[in-house]
């Protein structure tokens, strides 16, 4: 499941979704790691930036690794069978509750301008799309709350998973109409 979850956030990052440059780790505190943890997290890095598709940068990856493993911690992520007792990842079978998925969204949102990034990704894919005016649609029409149920329905298939996705590819399409530029 942390390989769909995290392929499914390379999706949305890399407008996949049928239609992020900020480091915000600045914005955070910092994450104070053991060295069974910091082993942990940049496994987790790793295979994050690995299936973001390039989306993501090292230092959001990590970010991000680094903010999930301490909210978290490393007995909760093996009892989601995220990690072995080992400290290998298993990222074929892992169990995200809500509660873990929000972890999850947090530490994501909290290293990732999400709007930001998603609009830059979407702007290097069309050239007549206005990367400010996407940007400002996107952090209105999907903020951050938005963001956070679509991926904790993702991860946990909730009931109104598909009815989200579905919100969010709307809302996504709605905001690339209105910032294309008007052609000369």
């Amino acid at each position: 499941m942390f390989k769909a979850a995290s392929a499914a956030l390379g999706a949305l990052l890399a407008v996949t979704l049928t239609a992020c440059g900020s480091d915000k780790s600045d914005d955070k505190d910092e994450a104070t790691l053991t060295a069974p943890e910091k082993a942990v997290a940049a496994k987790i890095a790793k295979a994050f930036g690995e299936q973001s598709s390039g989306a993501l940068t090292d230092t959001e990856s990590t970010c991000f690794a680094e903010s999930f493993v301490d909210k978290v911690g490393l007995e909760e992520l093996e009892s989601a069978k995220l990690i072995t007792e080992d400290g290998e990842l298993n990222q074929a079978s892992p169990s995200f509750d809500a509660e873990i998925s929000g972890q999850f969204a947090d530490a994501f949102l909290g290293c990732v301008d999400y709007t930001q990034r998603q609009a830059e990704e979407i702007a290097k894919s069309d050239e007549n799309i206005d990367v400010k005016a996407l940007e400002t649609c996107l952090a209105e029409e999907m903020p951050n709350s938005f963001v956070k149920k679509l991926i904790v329905a993702s991860q946990t298939q909730s009931e109104d998973a598909t009815t989200l996705g579905e919100d969010s590819t709307e809302k996504l399409t709605d905001c690339k109409t209105k910032a294309t530029k008007a052609e000369k």
